[in-house]
Formats: structure tokens, sequence, C-alpha cells
């Protein structure tokens, strides 16, 4: 048995453009600023927080001639970072508020879990990945498939829902 984690405590990145991924993680992404200071060899780091936890997420910038802007397919050294939010209406806002903020999709909105098949049908989770100014895939999503007691626990499907979003398409 291993260490009885319940969720990721904070996830750093190194970024190329500190301005510029500030600002997405700030303003696109809506995360709070606990700190943000420059060390004595000039690069920067912010710890950026959803709540009251001292910091989610940190970023930092690259050390000089790092090359932090290779990627295939927006997997990179990160695999990925997924942002949880609250429910169903709080992810379709999330991606008409993505959208509206120009990111540039990983892939369509899916629904993962044993009936999602990886399409937009189903009762599990729904996801949205994406990618940040870095090509760092991101991820929002909601309504986890649940394991209670070793079994699975499948959230309801609502059309509403996949209607909405499967209607849209990056530019």
């Amino acid at each position: 048995m291993g260490i009885e984690v319940e969720r990721v405590g904070h996830i750093g990145i190194l970024v190329s453009d500190f301005e510029r991924s500030f600002k997405f993680y700030t303003e696109t992404m809506g995360c709070k600023v606990t700190n943000r200071r420059k060390g004595a060899d000039g690069r920067e780091t912010a710890f950026l927080r959803f709540g009251e936890c001292h910091h989610d997420f940190v970023i930092a910038t690259a050390p000089q001639g790092a090359d932090v802007t290779s990627s295939q397919g927006g997997e990179r050294l990160i695999q990925q970072i997924a942002f949880l939010v609250k429910d169903r209406e709080a992810y379709l806002e999330g991606l008409a508020h993505l959208y509206k903020h120009g990111v540039t999709p990983a892939s369509k909105p899916l629904v993962h879990g044993p009936e999602g098949g990886g399409g937009v049908q189903g009762s599990g989770s729904r996801s949205f990945y994406f990618l940040d100014p870095d090509g760092n895939r991101l991820e929002i999503y909601t309504d986890s498939v649940m394991v209670r007691n070793g079994e699975e626990f499948p959230r309801e499907d609502i059309a509403e829902a996949l209607n909405a979003f499967s209607k849209w398409e990056p530019a």
C-alpha cells in the first residue's frame, strides 16, 4: 500500500515567457496570486492558487537555454495538468470561457468512464484538453466516476450538457 493521496497538491512548470504565462494563468484560468518573486539570477516564480491553499500551481521562468517549446501533441515532460471544476454547469461555463480566450484545443470535449468510450456520450467524467501558451497540455474536468468501497459509481447522463458542448468547435 502506498501513501494515501487525496488529490494533487500542486504542480510546477517551467515557462518560456513568464509574463505571457502569468497572464494566461491569472486571467484565463482565474488563478489568484499568493506570491510572485524574482530570484538573484533574474528568473521569476509565481505561486498561484484557486482557493485557500497557499499554492496549487507554480510557474517559473525556464533556465536560459532550456528547450521548453518542443512538444508532440501537447504532451511534454508534464503529460497534463488537470483542473477539477465544481459541476457540469461550471464545466460548460469553463468551455465557453476558454473558447472566448482563444485557447488551442488538444481534443474535442470527451466523456471518460465505463460508458463514455472517449466520445461525448455516457455517464463518465466530462473532460476538455487544451494547451497553455508554452504547449503544456491542460484539462478541465468534472464528475469523475467515483470508486466507493471498490465499486464504480457512475453519474447520470445529461443530454442538455452534451448538446451544448458537442456543437462547439474550435476556431
